[in-house]
């Protein structure tokens, strides 16, 4: 009867050795990268040695069942680059966040051995060169945040295989070329932020695939061509933002009423021309209209007296006429 016993403590040791061996593994592959920072005297990842715990002791990171299963050293200062990061090493990190560092150079291919990845936020650094393809292998991703750096080159289309996705923020790079029809792919998607980029063409009709979606925001781009129709099926739409591109001259679309869920609506800078749809005083939730400097024409419309819970209207630089309705004038 012995024999189970000692059985079972001979693999319970030789599994936490295992599991121990790992984690040292994990850590002396972050010092190496740790080694290429170029601000080594950084005091925040001072708890970064050999002779510590990386799962206890280690400013940022967390373990799980013994594995690295999170990164986190978003504004860390760090100074340097993900050339040297150990993708292969860390197979069970499902949390890596490095925003608002001074990170700089390419993403590497690389990025796509890290296939448990759950949450990914590289925003606000200074990462070059073009998104790579490899991001569609990450498919358990719901979370990737790359806004605010210099990217350049065109949206892959791989990106449409991270079908988990639920939001996607690529906006204040220097992204060029058409939005990607797989976008339309992405059917657990509440947020999509491409704003001030270089993308063109026109807007994608498989967004309206994107019936979750809650914001929406295009701004700031050279977006050309007619509000496709295809929107009209967003109806949880908060947000929506396609201010300053160069959307078509066909008028506001009346399927713009439809989605009653809007609080934000910001068409500015583009020449829609035609007038104010009657119909925009259905969304009674809008707290924010603005439509400033897009060849509108002929009067206010009544309606917008029903807009109880607005605080912001932007009409500025239009051709309207007539006068200003009290509601508004109070």
């Amino acid at each position: 009867m012995l024999r189970p016993i000692r059985h079972a403590r001979l693999v319970q040791f030789f599994t936490l050795f295992t599991i121990t061996f790992a984690s040292t593994e994990e850590a002396t592959a972050l010092l190496k990268w740790k080694s290429t920072f170029k601000n080594q005297n950084n005091s925040l990842l001072a708890s970064w040695q050999p002779s510590s715990d990386a799962c206890n002791d280690w400013y940022g990171v967390i373990c799980f069942n013994g594995r690295i299963n999170r990164l986190n050293i978003s504004n860390s200062r760090v100074i340097g680059t993900l050339y040297d990061f150990p993708f292969s090493s860390l197979r069970f990190l499902e949390y890596f966040e490095l925003s608002m560092n001074n990170l700089s150079g390419t993403i590497p291919p690389e990025i796509g051995n890290l296939t448990n990845l759950i949450y990914l936020d590289l925003s606000i650094n200074q990462i070059s060169g073009t998104i790579p393809p490899q991001i569609g292998s990450l498919a358990r991703l719901q979370t990737l945040h790359i806004f605010d750096n210099h990217l350049n080159g065109s949206i892959p289309e791989e990106i449409g295989y991270l079908r988990s996705l639920t939001e996607l923020s690529l906006s204040t790079n220097s992204l060029n070329g058409s939005s990607p029809a797989s976008l339309g792919n992405l059917n657990d998607l509440t947020l999509l932020n491409l704003y001030e980029n270089n993308l063109s063409g026109p807007i994608p009709s498989e967004l309206g695939n994107l019936i979750n979606l809650n914001d929406l925001t295009l701004s700031t781009n050279q977006l050309n061509g007619p509000i496709p129709f295809s929107i009209d099926n967003l109806r949880n739409l908060h947000t929506l933002f396609l201010d300053d591109n160069n959307l078509t001259p066909e008028g506001i679309p009346s399927f713009i009423c439809n989605l009653t869920s809007q609080t934000l609506l910001h068409l500015s800078r583009n020449n829609l021309k035609g007038k104010i749809l009657q119909c925009l005083g259905n969304i009674i939730g809008l707290q924010y209209v603005m439509m400033s400097h897009s060849n509108l024409s002929g009067e206010l419309p009544s309606s917008i007296c029903n807009l109880t819970s607005l605080q912001i209207l932007d009409l500025g630089r239009n051709n309207l006429i007539g006068a200003i309705p009290q509601f508004l004038a109070t």
